[in-house]
């Protein structure tokens, strides 16, 4: 039986109506005030911030992770899955340019997300690029150097470099760039990411002038060779991983000239230019070796593409592996550069430890964030050591794609939201609408085809890591709105002061 409603309650009813009220408008107003950033503004130019995907995607490293298992999958079709696969994520590319545009911020996908949809939303896609960037360093060093560099020093010298070294001396090596400054990080994203593609280009090129049997031809681009078993979709769906990094492009804003500008280019430009690498490379990898042969690539000894370096290249085939370790310097160099300013946007607004917002008043970088970036290295590389990277690799892989794709998916849902209200003015039926619905549900496919049929073992766990993190980000929302600490709320969605000041 309920009581009847007083006239004290009431007016508390009353009270709490109006304060609610009055803590949006001050939360909306707060977050369009905008915030000063302590980053070196203006460094970075379209080039500086393009390298950064593309680095991060990682062209020869997608190559490797990549290339057998969708030619396992897709047979002589393997280049149409590359195209299909860069093909779903170019209207997500184009969606999310919406948000880059309107709140460019260090905190990229969390402060878009965050501002466009709700706060809380926001929390889950730092906390997914937490699980993506800084974790890639480690991980990719040691599959790389476990499966490819150490096996091919091995076979040609007879020397064994230890996975461990080789990590160490790549991470090492990069820190120092990320110590010194994002001016420092941008030459050597620059340098190492052109260098690897130019390798792989090269080799690609050969291909082609040089045949393997079934000589030159367009047989890989023509739809009868796609497999009737069904298979070429989970191509696609595994090629998609060949693309992560793109979004890594986000968190530089703050150290971009004319964000609004080069941000969005740089995610959009990032893409298309993976899907014209990706679709070429393959090719002359696949001429190369032989149309006629291509049912041997998934049985192997040695990784394929070597074997082709090897043939046209003589003792020249050392530079395919040096594009690999190119590949990881570069991956490296842009996932320390995207991980620390993530979560110097998420520190800077509260939902992360204040500490990691700390800035080196001289060099302009997020030291502590560094700091952190560093330690995770250890603790990738003792997984990696304990269960071999063979079997962490993949499990991450697809624990992390998962993350990503609900992360797109919020993305497209605070671009639909943000445009029919606040910026009802500029909607447009076809970038906030149409292109966001379709992004939608093609990643929302992707990933019930990421993980049904259930995956073989170790990917399989892959699923239960990816329920266990997104519940430990859900208990990190309980805990600060238990303790009363939500007022990184009010905050999370801020961009660049001058930026929404329009000076720029």
């Amino acid at each position: 039986m309920t009581s009847p409603v007083t006239a004290g309650d009431a007016a508390s009813a009353e009270r709490d109506s109006k304060a609610g009220t009055v803590a949006n408008r001050i939360s909306t107003e707060q977050a369009r005030a905008g915030v000063r950033s302590e980053l070196a503004q203006n460094t970075l130019g379209l080039w500086g911030v393009l390298m950064q995907g593309i680095a991060t995607i990682a062209p020869a490293f997608a190559i490797v992770s990549t290339f057998v298992f969708t030619v396992n999958l897709a047979g002589l079709a393997a280049p149409v899955a590359y195209l299909l696969a860069g093909a779903m994520l170019l209207p997500q590319a184009v969606s999310v340019n919406q948000l880059a545009k309107a709140f460019p911020s260090a905190g990229g996908w969390y402060t878009w997300i965050a501002r466009s949809l709700h706060p809380r939303a926001g929390f889950f896609a730092g906390w997914y690029m937490t699980l993506w960037l800084p974790f890639a360093p480690a991980l990719v060093f040691s599959y790389l150097a476990s499966t490819v560099l150490m096996p091919a020093v091995l076979t040609q010298y007879g020397i064994t470099i230890p996975v461990w070294l080789w990590a160490v001396a790549g991470i090492g090596l990069i820190a120092w760039t990320a110590y010194r400054g994002i001016k420092v990080s941008e030459r050597v994203l620059i340098i190492t990411g052109l260098t690897e593609m130019a390798i792989m280009v090269a080799l690609a090129i050969s291909g082609l002038i040089s045949p393997g049997p079934g000589g030159f031809n367009l047989a890989p681009f023509n739809p009868y060779n796609v497999p009737n078993s069904g298979t070429l979709f989970l191509a696609v769906v595994f090629s998609i991983f060949a693309y992560s990094g793109w979004e890594a492009v986000a968190p530089l804003a703050e150290e971009s000239k004319d964000p609004r500008r080069n941000v969005p280019l740089g995610l959009l430009g990032s893409v298309i230019a993976m899907i014209l690498f990706l679709a070429f490379t393959v090719w002359g990898y696949l001429i190369g070796i032989g149309t006629d042969a291509v049912g041997s690539i998934p049985t192997a000894e040695q990784f394929p593409v070597f074997t082709l370096a090897t043939r046209l290249w003589g003792s020249f085939w050392i530079f395919a592996p040096l594009a690999m370790l190119n590949s990881a310097l570069a991956a490296t160099a842009a996932c320390f550069n995207g991980g620390t300013r993530t979560w110097y946007g998420m520190a800077r607004s509260g939902s992360l430890p204040s500490a990691l917002a700390k800035v080196d008043p001289k060099r302009k970088t997020p030291d502590n964030a560094i700091h952190l970036m560093l330690g995770l290295q250890l603790v990738g590389g003792l997984l990696c050591g304990l269960f071999g990277s063979a079997a962490v690799f993949p499990t991450w892989a697809l624990t992390l794609t998962l993350g990503l794709i609900v992360m797109y998916i919020l993305a497209n849902l605070g671009v639909i939201k943000y445009y029919l209200t606040e910026a009802r003015s500029e909607f447009n039926v076809l970038t906030h609408l149409v292109f966001p619905v379709l992004s939608t549900m093609a990643m929302v496919y992707v990933g019930y085809k990421s993980v049904w049929p259930l995956p073989d073992p170790p990917a399989r766990y892959a699923i239960f890591f990816f329920v266990a993190y997104t519940a430990l980000g859900g208990a990190i929302l309980a805990y600060l709105k238990s303790r009363g600490r939500e007022d990184w709320l009010d905050k999370a969605g801020q961009a660049m002061e001058q930026t929404e000041r329009g000076e720029v």
